[in-house]
C-alpha cells in the first residue's frame, strides 16, 4: 500500500488531482485509515489510473469516464479508440506540415519580389516523342507520390520496364484545391493498357523552355513562375494546347523524403 503522496510520485499525478478523482468516485483509495484519515492506494490501482488518463487523452469528460469505467470496456476496444485517435492526430499533423511548407514557399517567393528571377539556367531544346504509361485525374498535388506508387504497381504487374517519372500539368479552369494531373512513366517498350492507365506517345516538341529546380511534393513551387518570367522577358510565348511537363531527375537522396529534383518543361514559340 502507498500513501497518497507516494502514489502521486510514482504515477506522476498530483495529490490534488488524486483527491479530486476520489471526490468524483473515479478513483477511490484502496484504504483510508479511520484514525488518521490517510489515503492509501494499491499498486493495482495504477492500471485504473492509467485508463482514466487514457480516456482523458481521447477527449472524454470526467463524467463520461466514470460511466465508461463502470461499463468495464474491454482492453481491445480501448486500443481501437487509441488507433483511431492516433490516425486522426497524424492526419492533422500532416495537414499542418503541408500548410507550413506552403507558407514557407510563399514567403520565399514574396522575398524575391523585385529581384531578378530570370538568372536561372533556362535552356531551350528539342524534346523528341516519348512513349509513356499514365493516369490522369483531378486530385490535390500532395497525392502525387501515392499516384506514382499505384502506377508503378501497375507497370510491374503488366511486365513493363519503366524509366523516368513525369508529371503532366493540364489546365483546369474549374479546379480549386484539386488539379488536373497526369502522372506518367517513360516506357522502353509498349505494354497492355488497362483503365485508369493509358499507353500513349507524347508528341515531339521542337522548342521547349526548360528549367532544373529543387522542389517538394507537399508545397507549391515557384519554378513555373520563374520560367514564365523568362519566357515573357525573352520574347517567347507558351504554345497552346501543350501542357507543361515536369520530369524527375536522378539525384542524391535528401534528408526530406518529400524533396525532389526535376526539369520543368514548357513548350514555347516566338511571340
Amino acid at each position: 500500500m502507498f500513501k497518497i503522496g507516494e502514489f502521486s510520485k510514482i504515477s506522476q499525478v498530483s495529490v490534488k488531482t488524486l483527491r479530486y478523482y476520489d471526490q468524483l468516485n473515479l478513483l477511490k483509495p484502496d484504504h483510508i485509515d479511520q484514525f488518521t484519515g490517510y489515503r492509501y492506494y494499491s499498486a493495482d490501482q495504477m492500471f485504473q489510473l492509467h485508463r482514466i488518463l487514457a480516456f482523458k487523452e481521447l477527449g472524454f469528460s470526467l463524467d463520461q469516464i466514470r460511466q465508461m469505467l463502470g461499463e468495464q470496456i474491454p482492453l481491445e476496444q480501448i486500443r481501437g479508440m487509441f488507433r483511431i485517435k492516433k490516425n486522426e492526430i497524424q492526419t492533422n499533423l500532416d495537414r499542418e506540415a503541408a500548410k507550413l511548407a506552403r507558407i514557407t514557399e510563399r514567403l520565399c517567393f514574396i522575398e524575391k519580389e523585385g529581384k531578378d528571377l530570370t538568372s536561372q539556367d533556362v535552356i531551350l531544346k528539342e524534346v523528341e516523342s516519348q512513349l509513356i504509361v499514365s493516369s490522369r485525374q483531378r486530385t490535390p498535388f500532395t497525392q502525387i507520390p501515392a499516384l506514382f506508387k499505384q502506377l508503378d504497381d501497375f507497370v510491374g504487374s503488366a511486365g513493363g520496364s519503366s524509366q523516368t517519372q513525369m508529371v503532366i500539368w493540364h489546365g483546369c479552369e474549374e479546379c480549386d484545391e484539386d488539379m488536373d494531373i497526369e502522372v506518367a512513366r517513360l516506357l522502353t517498350h509498349p505494354i497492355q493498357a488497362q483503365p485508369p492507365y493509358t499507353v500513349q506517345r507524347l508528341p515531339e516538341v521542337t522548342m521547349m523552355a526548360t528549367l532544373i529546380h529543387h522542389c517538394s511534393t507537399i508545397s507549391p513551387c515557384t519554378a513555373s513562375t520563374e520560367l514564365a518570367m523568362w519566357i515573357e522577358k525573352n520574347g517567347y510565348r507558351m504554345k497552346e494546347d501543350e501542357p507543361r511537363r515536369e520530369v524527375c531527375l536522378p539525384h542524391k537522396k535528401f534528408a526530406d523524403p518529400n524533396s525532389y529534383v526535376a526539369e520543368l518543361q514548357i513548350a514555347v514559340e516566338r511571340a
